[in-house]
Parts: C-alpha cells; structure tokens; sequence
C-alpha cells in the first residue's frame, strides 16, 4: 500500500459447526493495539457514505463483517480504495489519514476497532482544515 501506516490484515477464520472469526488484539497478526472502544455500522442505505474525517491520534482497524463497504483512505494527495467484503479482510488506517466509506446496502455491518477512547477533539471533520493539516 503506498500511503504510510495503511495496512490490511488478515484474520483467522475456523469453521466446522457455524464459523468463527478471531480478532487477537494487541498482535502483529491481528490487531495491532490494544482496543480502547468498538463500534458497528449497519442500516446505511445502499450507496451511503460514512467517515468522511480524520483522527489526529486514532488508529482504526475496520473490518467487514457481511455484505461491502468500498473504503477510500487518503493523505490529501494520494489516495487509495479498499473493497472489504470479507469478515476475515481488515484495513488498519493510523492516524492523519482521511477515511471515507460507501456501504453496499442496509445489511452491511462493518465493525471499527479504536485505541482510543471517543475524544471530539481528535475528529478532523473539515476537509480544507485537513488539507491545512498536511500542508
């Protein structure tokens, strides 16, 4: 991946009776850092966008648990679109980079990983101000 600190991950997946998808934290192989806060998105509309911001010192770890999302990850200059489709296909975004995700329909639940706790203060919400950010 050509935007630094972007990374996808990989998580095992063990089926026999039903599946299980394991998300280790704190592990190379997994997740990263230890987890601060989780949250899920579902019942976005086909199309819908969600994201649209930065974090000043949040790492995320997104992962598709059913249906699509289409994840757009930049610095301002570059940028780079990850399909995650897959509950074992996760996308660690550090830091300074712009996030941006368009679901493929109400039954697509993406679950978010955080090191850290909800702070508003590490929201960059507006685009030029991000831009300002990396200038």
């Amino acid at each position: 991946m050509k935007l630094a600190g972007l990374q996808r991950v990989t998580f095992a997946q063990h089926t026999g009776n039903g599946t299980l998808t394991v998300y280790p934290a704190s592990t190379p192989a997994g997740i990263p850092f230890p987890i601060a806060r989780v949250f899920t998105l579902s019942g976005v509309a086909r199309g819908g966008v969600r994201g649209h911001h930065a974090h000043r010192h949040c790492s995320q770890l997104v992962t598709c648990l059913s249906g699509r999302t289409v994840v757009v990850v930049t610095d301002g200059k570059d940028s780079e679109e990850i399909v995650l489709a897959a509950a074992t296909d996760g996308l660690l975004v550090p830091p300074g980079l712009w996030l941006t995700m368009t679901m493929h329909g109400p039954a697509t639940l993406v679950a978010v990983f955080c090191d850290q706790p909800y702070d508003e203060a590490d929201y960059l919400r507006d685009w030029d101000e991000f831009l300002r950010s990396h200038a």
